[in-house]
């Protein structure tokens, strides 16, 4: 999967679970330029990402039927519950974009736990989707409110983010941070979205950093 497939990914996780947990996130997005629209559906993902080297092999008549019959099911919970039945006997290059659909599916059924686990799962097995089972495993704890467990995740990965998904990272960051009281972390995770904005309008960014910096001195 390419990066920018890969951003879409993380894009659309992160705009179809919740669409108020950030109420900065929009207009970073817009004034940034840098996030990609989401590329096709997640079983057009999951073939680009797996089916296609899975066919190469003449192994893929069975699997895929049978994976096939599960992501066409309209009911979510149906689906993740399919998924979850043939992980453990599906082939391993299949299980990435699996785990990836149910972390998906997951989060719009607000079961974040369950995502979050996919999502640790997706970056044991998978190196290159590593960043983005980061950041949305981040995004589950924060969903449930676990604010202090989002920034520990941000924080303790942060060598593992690379520069192609560091607006999303910061922006999760900042977040985070602040609702855990880290003003500190907070503010230089703005500071860092500033840098990163590359001449475009940071008045809402500079309005962050700029209370953030009243907080610390009080």
């Amino acid at each position: 999967m390419s990066e920018r497939d890969k951003k879409g990914v993380l894009d659309r996780i992160m705009s179809e679970a919740d669409d108020s947990a950030h109420p900065f996130l929009q207009k970073i997005q817009d004034n940034l330029r840098t996030i990609v629209l989401v590329v096709g559906t997640i079983i057009f993902i999951a073939a680009a990402y797996s089916i296609n080297s899975f066919w190469q092999e003449r192994k893929v008549s069975q699997a895929n039927s049978r994976l096939e019959a599960i992501m066409t099911k309209d009911d979510p919970r149906e689906r993740v519950a399919g998924l979850e039945d043939f992980l453990n006997s599906a082939p391993e290059r299949l299980k990435g974009a699996m785990l990836l659909e149910i972390a998906r599916s997951s989060m719009n059924l607000q079961e974040y736990e369950r995502a979050a686990a996919s999502f640790s799962e997706l970056a044991r097995l998978d190196r290159d989707m590593r960043p983005v089972a980061i950041l949305g495993r981040a995004k589950a704890f924060e969903l449930m409110g676990e604010h202090y467990r989002a920034l520990s995740e941000l924080k303790d990965n942060s060598e593992q983010i690379p520069q192609e998904f560091r607006i999303q990272y910061y922006t999760l960051l900042a977040f985070n941070a602040e609702r855990a009281r880290d003003y500190s972390a907070a503010m230089e995770a703005y500071q860092s979205l500033k840098n990163l904005a590359r001449g475009e309008d940071t008045g809402f960014i500079e309005f962050k950093i700029n209370q953030l910096q009243q907080k610390i001195s009080n």
